[in-house]
C-alpha cells in the first residue's frame, strides 16, 4: 500500500550548506565538482540557476549576467538548462568560465524582475550552441576541459597535469571532431526544438 508522505518545501533546505539563490530565493545545492579541482558548483532546483564560485546577491548576479551584452545590444548566456549541460555534466564546456554564474532563462527572467525588467525577446545562437555540444561532447573522453576552444582563445580551458594526458586530450580531440560533430548536430537541432538549446540572446525591455 502506498503511503502518502508530506510533502517538504524546498526553502526547508536554507541552510549554511545550502544558501539562498540569488534569483529566487530558494536553496542552492550541490551541483558538481568543477574541472581543475576548483572547488563545488551549485544550483537550484527552482529556478535553475548555476552558482560556479561564492554565491553572491541578485545584484551581483546581474553584473555578471550584464558582462554577456553584446553589440547590438543584446545579452548571450550559456544556458545550463540546456540539454548539453544535462547529458555531459562534469563534461559541459560551460563549466570553464571565468564568470560566476550560469543561467537559464527561468533565472534570468527572476533576476532582471529586480530591477524592474522583463525579457521582451529571446533569439537563438545556434552557431555557439552547436560549437558548446560538440566541445562538451568531447569533454567526457579528455583528461583536460575545453582543449580545443581554449586552443582557439574562445573559451577558458584547463589543460591536464601530464604531458602525456595532454598529448593523448589532443589525439582524442583530432579523432573524434567530426563524428562528434556528427552527433552533436542533430542533438542540438533537438535542444532547440525543445527549448533546450545551449546559448541564447535575450533582449530586454529599456528602463
Amino acid at each position: 500500500m502506498e503511503v502518502d508522505l508530506p510533502k517538504v518545501p524546498l526553502e526547508a533546505g536554507l541552510g549554511p550548506e545550502n544558501p539562498p539563490c540569488p534569483a529566487c530565493g530558494e536553496p542552492l545545492f550541490p551541483w558538481l565538482e568543477l574541472p581543475g579541482g576548483k572547488g563545488l558548483a551549485r544550483r537550484c532546483e527552482a529556478c535553475g540557476l548555476g552558482v560556479l564560485a561564492e554565491t553572491g546577491d541578485s545584484g551581483m548576479a546581474l553584473t555578471d549576467f550584464d558582462l554577456g551584452r553584446t553589440d547590438d545590444g543584446l545579452i548571450a548566456f550559456d544556458n545550463r538548462a540546456s540539454f548539453q549541460a544535462s547529458l555531459t555534466g562534469a563534461g559541459w564546456a560551460g563549466l570553464e568560465t571565468e564568470r560566476s554564474y550560469r543561467f537559464t532563462p527561468e533565472a534570468v527572467a527572476r533576476l532582471v524582475a529586480f530591477r524592474d525588467q522583463k525579457v521582451v525577446g529571446r533569439k537563438l545562437a545556434f552557431g555557439r550552441s552547436l560549437i558548446g555540444m560538440w566541445q562538451s561532447a568531447i569533454n567526457t573522453f579528455t583528461f583536460g576541459h575545453n582543449v580545443a576552444l581554449g586552443t582557439l582563445g574562445d573559451t577558458p580551458s584547463v589543460e591536464a597535469d601530464r604531458a602525456w594526458k595532454r598529448a593523448l586530450d589532443w589525439f582524442i580531440t583530432v579523432v573524434l571532431a567530426v563524428p562528434v560533430f556528427i552527433l552533436a548536430l542533430p542533438l542540438e537541432a533537438l535542444a532547440t526544438l525543445v527549448g533546450r538549446a545551449g546559448c541564447y540572446r535575450v533582449e530586454l525591455e529599456v528602463l
